[in-house]
């Protein structure tokens, strides 16, 4: 048998059943590794303290002047520092404390009232109340700084959770200029063992 003269073993014929042979699996070979999924990108967790609960940033005491007071306050407290230490009390100032364990507590408080109001309003008498229930009555009968320590009976406290602190105060001074209703001064508050 006799080949033709420009035969060649190793040389192909592009014909129809070539192309359909070997152009289909070289096109989904290509068309699958053109396609890889690219992977979503997400911006990490943001990490937060809880506010409550036994890692939370709510103690059981701040100080007014600390940079994690405005979480104690739950409503009518400045969130302003005055003086770098202190903050108005406005009509019905209320904070909270997060108490693990409630035996042997004191609620100790240092306020006091400025002397420009003082000249208006006169004494005041100031009434803590502690979850709700009336706590203790204080007469404040002169301007400056007063501090406040008195122990408190178990009944009223809540172990393990929020407990709320309320301020009434029987007189307000109030603004003539801009109505702004002003009660007295918070330097600190809260439960300490003693």
């Amino acid at each position: 048998m006799t080949r033709p003269p420009d035969f060649h073993p190793l040389k192909f014929r592009y014909t129809h059943s070539f192309v359909r042979l070997f152009l289909v699996p070289i096109s989904l070979l290509l068309l699958f590794t053109g396609c890889s999924r690219t992977p979503d990108i997400y911006q990490p967790v943001i990490q937060r303290k809880p506010l409550t609960g036994p890692d939370a940033h709510i103690g059981q005491f701040i100080n007014m002047s600390d940079p994690s007071a405005d979480a104690f306050i739950v409503r009518d407290i400045s969130r302003t520092t005055e003086a770098g230490s202190w903050r108005w009390a406005y009509r019905h100032p209320q904070l909270r404390f997060y108490l693990r364990n409630v035996d042997r507590l004191h609620f100790v408080m240092d306020v006091g009232l400025a002397e420009n109001t003082f000249h208006e309003t006169g004494p005041v008498t100031l009434t803590v109340q502690i979850n709700g229930h009336e706590f203790d009555k204080i007469v404040l009968d002169k301007p400056g700084d007063r501090n406040f320590d008195k122990i408190v009976p178990v009944a009223l406290l809540q172990p393990h959770s929020e407990n709320f602190v309320s301020f009434e105060t029987d007189k307000q001074w109030v603004s003539k200029e801009d109505g702004a209703v002003l009660s007295f001064v918070l330097r600190r508050a809260g439960f300490i063992k003693q």
